[in-house]
């Protein structure tokens, strides 16, 4: 039995190619933007499940002197997405944020694990819940989009 050799031609270009499709730091801030813009639906509804408080009220942490006023909807407002930049792979999370408009210290703090007071309420898992179907696969559409752009432009170069 003889043994047949397979000789590939044009390996040396298709690597130059890939060399060129770029570097990992720009695949991975574009899906991030990717996993970013599939976020909106679950911070959309994360926001419509939030607790909103009846009336106004005064926020006083450990070491103030006085209390900060809080308006009821606080917390809904700061309901966000963020970026995770030290995490081995790209994600993107949806989670009550402390920004200049509105703080959601209260919600991370109290509300969402509870207190002896305050029952449990874990409206970011109801989001998840009701929108984990469709952000998996629009995700995944969304990043094979990407993915074939790349090959085509590959292909062109």
């Amino acid at each position: 039995m003889s043994k047949q050799f397979v000789e590939i031609t044009g390996f040396k270009e298709v690597l130059h190619k890939i060399v060129l499709l770029g570097d990992e730091k720009s695949k991975r801030k574009e899906v991030e933007k990717i996993l970013g813009q599939v976020a909106n639906s679950s911070v959309k509804a994360a926001k419509q499940l939030a607790p909103v408080s009846k009336k106004p009220h005064v926020q006083k942490r450990k070491g103030q002197a006085f209390g900060v006023y809080i308006t009821p909807g606080t917390g809904k407002k700061s309901i966000g997405k963020k970026t995770m930049r030290r995490a081995k792979n790209p994600t993107v999370y949806v989670s009550p944020r402390s920004t200049r408009k509105a703080d959601g210290w209260y919600l991370r703090q109290f509300v969402i694990p509870g207190t002896k007071k305050i029952r449990a309420n874990s409206f970011i898992d109801s989001a998840y819940n009701q929108t984990k179907g469709g952000v998996t696969a629009d995700a995944e559409k969304r990043v094979a989009r990407y993915i074939q752009k790349q090959i085509n432009r590959l292909s062109n170069a």
